[in-house]
Parts: C-alpha cells; sequence; structure tokens
C-alpha cells in the first residue's frame, strides 16, 4: 500500500514537472513575439511588372520584389531622406530599398493578379524589421559617404573687429566646402553643434638699431559643443607670429594659416561623434500646439510612431487644447527628428508648421 502511495507522489510530481516546463517555454514564446513585433512594422504594399509572356513566374518574382522595395520605403522612406544629402538622396535610397528585402520578417500576398492598366499586380502585407533595416541604413549611408552633416552654428569673440569677421568668413567656406549646414540664431531650428571661436590679436613694437620692429601674435582656440547640454566635443588651440606692420595684411595671412589646422582636427572629430551619437536613442520632448482633444493626441501619438522609423518609443505626458507635450525616445538628433516628420505624411495629414527646435525640445503647431 505504501509502494502504491509513493508511486502515485511520484507521477503527480513528473505530470506538474512538465506542466511547469511548458507553461515557461509558453511564457518564454509569447514573451519572445512580443519582443520581435515591438521592432517591426505592419504595412501593405503593392509591386507591379509588366507581363514576360511564357515567363509567369518570373513575372511575379518582379512584381513580387517590387512590392517587398515599396514596403520598405513606406517604413524608411522619410528615415533615409532625413539623413541623407540632397544630392546623393535619389542615389541613397535606390541602393538601401534595392538591398534591403530581407529586413521584411514575414509577407502574405493579399492579392495577384492582371490590373486594369495590363500589368501584374501583388499586394502584400509586410511585417518590416526596423531596427534591423535602420542598422543596415546606417552602415550604407557611412560607407558610400552619403550621410548628411550637422548644422553649425558659429560664434566668433575677437578683440580686433576685422579679424573675427576674416575668421567667420574663413570657416563658413571651410564648412560649406565640407558640405556642413551652417545656420545662424534667427533660424527656428537650433543646431546640433556650436562652433566658439576665441581669437586675440597681439602686437608689441620694439627698437633695434634705430629702427621700429612689429612683432604680431594671434593665437586662436576653437571649441565645438553640442547644443543640448553644452559637451565639448572637440577642440583646438593655434598660435602663429609675423613681423610686420601691415597688420591688414599679416592678420589675414595668419588667419589663413590657423584656420586650415584647426579645421584638419575639427572635422575628423565632429564627424566622428555626429556618425555615432545621430543613431543612439535619446529623449526629446515633442510639444504640439493646437490638437482639439485628447482622442486626436492620442491619434496623434499612434500616427507618429507609425510614421517615423527613429522612433522607439512615444507617451503622452501633459494635455491641453493650447499645448500637448509627448515624451519620445528616438535615435537620432532633435533636427533629425524634424526632417523625418516632415518629409514623411505627418506634415500634410496634419497640416503641421515648424514652431522651434531648440535643445531637445521640438515645437510643432496644427493649422
Amino acid at each position: 500500500m505504501l509502494q502504491i502511495l509513493i508511486a502515485n507522489a511520484r507521477e503527480i510530481m513528473l505530470q506538474k514537472s512538465i506542466l511547469f516546463g511548458k507553461t515557461v517555454f509558453l511564457s518564454f514564446f509569447i514573451l519572445l513575439l512580443i519582443s520581435v513585433n515591438s521592432h517591426a512594422k505592419v504595412v501593405t504594399a503593392k509591386g507591379i511588372s509588366d507581363i514576360v509572356e511564357g515567363k509567369k513566374a518570373k513575372t511575379r518574382s518582379i512584381a513580387l520584389n517590387n512590392a517587398k522595395r515599396a514596403a520598405v520605403e513606406q517604413v524608411a522612406g522619410a528615415f533615409v531622406q532625413s539623413r541623407s544629402t540632397v544630392t546623393d538622396f535619389v542615389i541613397a535610397q535606390d541602393k538601401i530599398y534595392s538591398s534591403s528585402s530581407g529586413n521584411i520578417s514575414t509577407y502574405t500576398v493579399l492579392s495577384e493578379g492582371v490590373n486594369d492598366f495590363g500589368a501584374y499586380e501583388v499586394e502584400i502585407e509586410a511585417n518590416v524589421d526596423v531596427q534591423e533595416l535602420l542598422v543596415d541604413i546606417k552602415e550604407i549611408l557611412k560607407v558610400n559617404g552619403w550621410s548628411r552633416k550637422p548644422r553649425i552654428t558659429l560664434n566668433v569673440n575677437s578683440n580686433n573687429a576685422s579679424l573675427g569677421s576674416t575668421l567667420k568668413s574663413l570657416f563658413i567656406t571651410k564648412l560649406n566646402q565640407n558640405g556642413f549646414e551652417v545656420f545662424d540664431d534667427s533660424k527656428k531650428v537650433k543646431t546640433g553643434f556650436v562652433l566658439e571661436i576665441n581669437a586675440d590679436l597681439q602686437t608689441n613694437k620694439s627698437e633695434y638699431q634705430g629702427i621700429s620692429i612689429a612683432s604680431n601674435n594671434l593665437s586662436i582656440v576653437t571649441n565645438v559643443t553640442r547644443t543640448d547640454d553644452g559637451q565639448v566635443i572637440a577642440t583646438r588651440t593655434q598660435n602663429a607670429s609675423k613681423a610686420g606692420s601691415n597688420l591688414g595684411k599679416i592678420s589675414q595671412q595668419l588667419s589663413n594659416k590657423l584656420v586650415r589646422k584647426a579645421w584638419r582636427g575639427l572635422k575628423n572629430e565632429i564627424l566622428d561623434f555626429w556618425q555615432e551619437e545621430q543613431y543612439i536613442a535619446r529623449s526629446i520632448y515633442l510639444d504640439v500646439k493646437q490638437l482639439n482633444n485628447f482622442e486626436q493626441a492620442k491619434s496623434f501619438s499612434r500616427s507618429l510612431k507609425q510614421s517615423v522609423s527613429g522612433l522607439l518609443d512615444v507617451e503622452l505626458i501633459e494635455f491641453s487644447q493650447e499645448k500637448s507635450q509627448f515624451l519620445l525616445k528616438y535615435k537620432g538628433w532633435p533636427e533629425q527628428l524634424y526632417d523625418e516628420v516632415f518629409a514623411g505624411p505627418l506634415k500634410s495629414e496634419y497640416q503641421l508648421e515648424l514652431i522651434s527646435v531648440n535643445a531637445n525640445h521640438v515645437t510643432l503647431r496644427i493649422n
């Protein structure tokens, strides 16, 4: 009798162990699905192909590939536009869309056949792995040199007004020649970086055997700081001297020399920092004015998450008709968020107008 009870107890423990194992596995599987789906966007897209006589499989394959390309473009089109230069955008998007169908984890064919225009058409519902796609886009833009350069504002401080104007002109020329966008404080978009130039020109006169000698020394300290928190990301200190009495000419010569030396190092440090930081997730506050009601605010939140690929999370933290505030987790800089929003469907859907981009705040208005 005792042996039977022991055997029954063991059987019950075994069944519980099996049930527990299945429960743990199922829970893990569900969490895995949630994790995968949280990094995917579901879109519907169509692709067409001219009908190739006698080659139905090839015709269908071309249309299907075009549908996949269209799905990727829906998800990443605005993102690519916000990260690539104006001149390289067309080439960049063609390269990215034609090589990114592998970022579609699954797809379902909704319909296919000959359309009203005599072309073969395939419509699909596709799950696009957004985060993997963004990694691929980053590498393609970086390797090919298609990444958009950051916006920069210049601040010049000098003990000589003419020297200050000269230095500002020389640095603007260098920035423009290398594809950087130069902004001033009057713009609505406050830039990602501030290039501060502190210049000091000193002239010392002495006499040697009855001859007056002027020695001119120019010192330049350049600091590049991040707008949102003031972090210094690059700095250079340069000095040069030249004898002579023609101060204007000597000042120009020394300025040219020191700007060339300073820019060589600053350029590389700015670009290295920019390349890494523009794909790191950061918190950005988005203020939207004139959302009519709470339901519209929630609808805007959903549309934002669907249309902005670099957006990882969005939370409505304050609502009023005058101003609603969203806290975003975004892969990129605030000005890139602005670029991506205005390159996508949200601008026309909500008649958005930019008020300002300042530090980690973006402010928009609905008209």
